[in-house]
């Protein structure tokens, strides 16, 4: 029974807020506002839902089927996700391209790297300020939640600054820009995987190894508190160079092409 009922609590606590920032970022991310308008919220609430609901309970469900690998369920529920993410594009689109597929899939796994990479910035941090393992923490759908604060307020504030800026994201061709440049196409993927091999490791070392008490020399100690503090720090600052890169380099590109129809319109 305690069982079912810290599966309910996950899935309300930790699992619905987390499908929400998923499905809204990979809609921003698509530029499909229009499916965030607030004017509409009650039809778009309607379909945002879907994925999130059914993803959310699917996800904390497996959990509680002992004969099913943690990895095949999760296989499912991306696979599941990716599905619904379609379905709800598709139906609140007229021009639906077979092209599209490939953006969306591109688009949900661009959200599930920023959601990693907001977790490995705040989920070693909070592990090591509470010494506790990680096997208790999400045993504890209590402490799980609150373990997951801080990355939600983050990924919150995240979708609030986008939506707000949404006028100016129109109108970015980020993908024509990452993929057109080879340096910053390679930067970028090899930073998302030291990023995420970085978050798995130090989860592993703080989490499950509990590197962090007594047992643990005094010099490996402090070696993984200044890592923990430090690249967070690196991880954000490379963050806002990229953003600004893409930002230059939009200007640059916006320029080039009222320069072109300056001389076109010349030349008519």
């Amino acid at each position: 029974m305690q069982d079912v009922v810290n599966v309910l609590l996950n899935t309300v606590l930790v699992s619905i807020p987390e499908e929400i920032f998923l499905t809204v970022m990979t809609l921003i991310i698509l530029k499909r506002f229009d499916m965030l308008d607030i004017r509409m919220w009650r039809q778009n609430l309607k379909w945002i839902m879907i994925p999130v609901l059914l993803v959310a309970i699917m996800m904390n469900a497996f959990t509680l089927i002992p004969f099913i690998p943690s990895s095949i369920g999760t296989i499912f529920v991306l696979i599941t996700f990716y599905t619904l993410m379609i379905y709800i594009i598709k139906q609140n689109s007229y021009d639906f391209a077979n092209k599209d597929y490939w953006k969306i899939l591109l688009s949900l796994s661009v959200s599930f790297f920023i959601l990693g990479l907001l977790e490995s910035l705040t989920v070693p941090l909070i592990l090591f300020l509470l010494h506790k393992p990680l096997t208790f923490i999400n045993d504890n759908s209590m402490w799980n939640f609150i373990v997951s604060i801080p990355s939600r307020i983050l990924e919150f504030l995240i979708i609030i600054y986008l939506i707000i800026k949404h006028n100016n994201i129109v109108k970015i061709r980020m993908f024509d820009i990452i993929t057109k440049n080879n340096f910053l196409l390679s930067s970028i993927t090899s930073f998302a995987i030291l990023s995420n091999v970085f978050a798995v490791y130090s989860i592993k070392l703080i989490g499950f190894d509990r590197i962090l008490e007594n047992k643990v020399p005094i010099l490996g100690q402090v070696f993984v508190s200044m890592a923990i503090l430090v690249v967070p720090a690196i991880i954000i600052f490379w963050a806002l160079l990229l953003i600004n890169y893409l930002s230059v380099r939009e200007k640059s590109m916006k320029q080039t092409y009222e320069s072109l129809a300056m001389q076109d319109d010349i030349m008519l």
